[in-house]
């Protein structure tokens, strides 16, 4: 973490000192504070699960604006401490992104990224959109994950209606009081190609190919997968974007049982689906996601993911909003686990007190069933008050 935040931190005081060409600086400050009940803030097995917490949470974010892009330093801090049974629970994070135009036709960006977490704790986010997949074969186990990123890319504009696009990137992912076995690094790259067929829409090809190594000497997995796209701009409210592939995945094994192959070969489909309407009032965006992935379980898992958020002004001060999220992680190899669903949703309300305090209230449901322990659902809530400062 230490040396993951210095890098972040001398990256974001070089763009600082660097001249000023019509870019402009904001500061924003955002804190929570949050009072709930849980029936099983981990989803663990067992009884006698349920707490109330107090969390406070902290996240600071520096934007440096220009005429070709920009450049954004963030980073968050959020303690929960439980009445009963668990003590504290700390997340922690911190993120460096950069997009800059550096010709009429060449567009590139690179990011950092680190963040600290306890896989299924009760408000872990995992209703977002689908790159934020939860490791679902974790789930109860109370494990910390710790996860380093780093990525890059560009886009070059070919012609009137041509674009390439070429990124990759790399994640280590290491987890605390666990065996040995489960700590993975991914790296890899894609290529994908655009073409216009209308002033809204596009259709595209691309190749993705990566590899995921364990601390296991002999497990790996090597994932190719070709994919065609399309996006398009349907109204001035709708917009879709989606992708349909093959997936080619070859899992090695560091072991076998007598007369059984050491590496599994497996295809299938892959493909994402984002549907988003932005209105004057409702805010609505359907997602799905279907790829493979590592697992901290030990070996590659196919992961399937549905989602939909919701938005609704109903008033100019006062909101409603619902997200709900189904994960299904299936391994690869019968002889690293089976197959484990996870189910949630959350609704809530909140009002804008004044322009920079917003207070609110939400629910929320989550279950995990399949492979493992039975588990007993989590139902909790809480009350929230949200202060939210901007500078320049």
């Amino acid at each position: 973490m230490r040396w993951s935040l210095s890098i972040l931190a001398g990256v974001a005081a070089v763009v600082a000192s660097a001249p000023a060409q019509s870019a402009t600086t904001r500061f924003t400050l955002e804190t929570d504070y949050r009072l709930g009940y849980d029936t099983n803030p981990f989803l663990s097995a067992g009884s006698d699960l349920s707490a109330t917490y107090i969390e406070t949470s902290i996240a600071p974010k520096l934007v440096r604006q220009s005429e070709k892009g920009q450049v954004a330093l963030s980073g968050h801090f959020d303690r929960t401490g439980y009445l009963e049974h668990y003590g504290k629970a700390d997340s922690y994070g911190a993120e460096l992104e950069m997009q800059q135009r550096l010709s009429p036709k060449l567009n590139a960006f690179a990011a950092l990224r680190y963040d600290s977490s306890i896989i299924g704790q009760g408000d872990d986010g995992v209703t977002g959109n689908p790159i934020d997949n939860p490791d679902v074969n974790l789930i109860g186990l109370r494990r910390r994950a710790d996860i380093f990123s780093a990525s890059g890319g560009f886009e070059y504009q070919v012609g009137p209606k041509d674009s390439i696009s070429v990124d990759g990137g790399y994640t280590a992912t290491r987890y605390r009081n666990g065996p040995p076995g489960n700590d993975s690094d991914n790296y890899g790259g894609r290529v994908g190609w655009k073409h216009a067929i209308s002033s809204r829409s596009k259709i595209g090809i691309s190749g993705s190919i990566y590899k995921i190594d364990y601390d296991t000497p002999g497990l790996s997995t090597l994932i190719m997968q070709p994919s065609v796209t399309f996006s398009s701009q349907l109204s001035p409210t709708w917009t879709v974007d989606a992708s349909l592939g093959v997936s080619f995945s070859d899992l090695s094994l560091p072991f076998t049982v007598p007369g059984a192959s050491r590496s599994a070969s497996t295809t299938g489909l892959s493909g994402s689906l984002q549907l988003c309407h932005a209105g004057v009032k409702d805010q609505f965006c359907f997602f799905g996601d279907r790829s493979v992935s590592a697992s901290g379980a030990g070996g590659t898992v196919e992961q399937t993911q549905l989602g939909v958020n919701y938005r609704r002004q109903m008033t100019e001060r006062v909101g409603v909003s619902w997200t709900g999220s189904y994960v299904r992680s299936k391994s690869q190899s019968t002889l690293l686990g089976g197959t484990r669903q996870f189910v949630t949703g959350v609704a809530g309300v909140d009002w804008r007190v004044f322009r920079s305090l917003t207070v609110g209230a939400q629910g929320r449901y989550r279950d995990v069933y399949g492979a493992g322990l039975p588990i007993k659902a989590d139902i909790g809530g809480e009350v929230f008050a949200r202060l939210q400062l901007t500078g320049r």
